[in-house]
């Protein structure tokens, strides 16, 4: 398996937004995670590559293995943030960078890559997601849609088994949310496991395997696609309803 939660619980201070998390997923699943805004969505994903560290539970994410009761080190979640990639809602993009700067920085200082094989595998992700013209420019100079596919060419640069998505077409007109949804699907064909985190339902329908719903820090129901067609609890069928 390439995820595997086990009763993970997070706490912000004294207020707990995760509660006793089990889920699993396997080589070349695309997860996707649903439900209202607070449902723990997003702290769930951030767990992931230990963005957020829970306070007890276990995890395992591409053979990275931790016991979150226990201190976790810091060498191990380097090595899990090498294997698990991640795409954030505002892009984190380097403003001061350019778009090929952008990209080469990470798999340079981390994977020991020289300039010259940094620069080809960068050349080679800009020309796939169609940015081959932008490598020059600055973050700013690009559209949210440009910003979010050099984002995607980032987390992909280091070769991750896993990558994680925070709403990636949050704020993306449908036009522009159609392409980031081809990418995730063309991804697809090459064996990557995918998380991503949505509230857009029509997005979910055309990339999940796998389903996970989610209220008020808990997993209220979990199924492969069918769960849209026929969901098990009133809950998520109130959800998709809407």
């Amino acid at each position: 398996m390439t995820i595997r939660v086990k009763n993970l619980n997070f706490f912000y201070g004294s207020s707990q937004a995760l509660f006793d998390i089990n889920l699993s997923a396997e080589d070349g699943d695309t997860i996707v995670l649903l439900g209202p805004s607070g449902a723990g969505k997003s702290t769930l994903i951030r767990t992931l590559n230990l963005l957020e560290v829970p306070q007890s539970g276990e995890l395992s994410v591409a053979n990275n293995q931790f016991n979150l009761s226990a201190k976790v080190d810091p060498k191990q979640i380097r090595q899990l943030r090498q294997d698990v990639g991640m795409v954030f809602q505002q892009y984190n993009l380097w403003p001061h960078m350019t778009i090929i700067q952008n990209l080469i920085e990470a798999p340079m200082k981390v994977l020991g890559i020289t300039e010259q094989e940094a620069r080809e595998r960068a050349k080679g992700l800009l020309a796939r997601l169609r940015l081959e013209n932008y490598e020059d420019r600055f973050p700013l100079q690009l559209s949210g849609g440009q910003q979010q596919r050099v984002a995607i060419a980032r987390a992909l640069m280091m070769k991750p088994k896993v990558l994680l998505f925070d709403e990636p077409t949050a704020a993306l007109d449908p036009e522009i949310t159609a392409q980031i949804v081809s990418i995730i699907q063309e991804l697809q064909q090459t064996g990557i496991t995918q998380v991503i985190v949505t509230h857009e339902v029509s997005v979910a329908k055309k990339v999940a395997n796998k389903v996970v719903y989610m209220e008020q820090g808990k997993i209220i129901e979990m199924g492969d696609a069918r769960c849209f067609e026929t969901p098990q609890t009133e809950q998520f069928k109130h959800y998709l309803s809407h």
